[in-house]
């Protein structure tokens, strides 16, 4: 039975986006071997040279199947020069399903990002979510702000009117929404009649349009930070500037907690600790 809970939970750590090689997989081991009713793990990751993004994790053993589940983590977001940038947000987890850690580490930069939901009902529906930093729930998280279909943002329509060079081709096309739903800010060539641009572009489902960076603006944003790199000779993953790797998107969760959906509270309507980590790039 352990060692089937075991490949469980690893499966739905990757698809999570927590690694292929999980970093804290020892721990993991040793935790469900101790048949403790709860436990916790904490590791982190940098997606960047200028913030580290921590998760800790909640797991928890059910009546009906003993076997343990992810049920939710706390994903913190910190800037060690700019403390006043650092955000947390908690992101539950239902029937293995949820926020993957890049796409909780592009929703605590402020972008969006498109999800297969479920409501309280258990009725199913998309929606491109978003978190309101100027807002909290009674639990303390941010509120979450839903686009869903209704609200018309189309983002192939919106992408059809720009001169971006990689739609002509299928298959660039394809990975470039792909990327753009996972909230990433991604590379692309705009083809203009005086000359070729390089620009960076993320979803706006708010104003139905996208949002294009140049370098410049980007250089100037991250020059406001010192890079960790210098600080702490620390390793990052640079692709969420640049068509990042695509994570698979894949029982029971706290009876107190059951009325949050995969996101991990009520949202609005359209338009309104181990001491032990692991560290890692994806």
């Amino acid at each position: 039975m352990e060692k089937d809970n075991l490949s469980f939970l690893r499966e739905n750590l990757r698809y999570l986006g927590f690694g292929e090689t999980l970093p804290f997989d020892g721990e993991l081991v040793r935790e469900v071997e101790k048949g403790d009713k709860e436990f916790q793990l904490t590791t982190d990751v940098h997606f960047d040279e200028w913030s580290r993004l921590e998760a800790t994790l909640y797991f928890r053993k059910t009546g009906q199947h003993d076997m343990y589940f992810l049920i939710k983590y706390i994903a913190g977001l910190q800037y060690p020069d700019n403390s006043d940038l650092d955000k947390a947000q908690t992101f539950y987890i239902f029937k293995g399903a949820g926020v993957t850690l890049r796409e909780a580490y592009n929703l605590l930069q402020g972008r969006t990002v498109n999800k297969d939901l479920t409501d309280s009902d258990g009725e199913k529906y998309n929606a491109w979510i978003q978190l309101d930093f100027t807002a909290r729930t009674p639990m303390g998280n941010y509120r979450t702000r839903q686009y869903r279909q209704s609200y018309g943002y189309d983002l192939e329509k919106v992408l059809s009117t720009y001169p971006i060079r990689e739609l002509e081709d299928e298959e660039l096309r394809i990975s470039l929404i792909k990327s753009l739903k996972k909230g990433n800010i991604h590379t692309v060539t705009f083809a203009k009649a005086s000359k070729i641009e390089k620009m960076y572009i993320e979803a706006c489902p708010q104003y139905k349009t996208i949002t294009i960076h140049s370098q410049a603006v980007l250089d100037a944003r991250m020059h406001l930070q010192k890079p960790l790199r210098e600080r702490e000779g620390v390793a990052f993953s640079p692709g969420t500037l640049e068509n990042p790797p695509q994570e698979t998107e894949n029982e029971e969760i706290k009876k107190e907690e059951d009325k949050e959906t995969a996101v991990a509270e009520p949202a609005q309507t359209e338009g309104s600790t181990a001491k032990r980590r692991s560290r890692r790039s994806l």
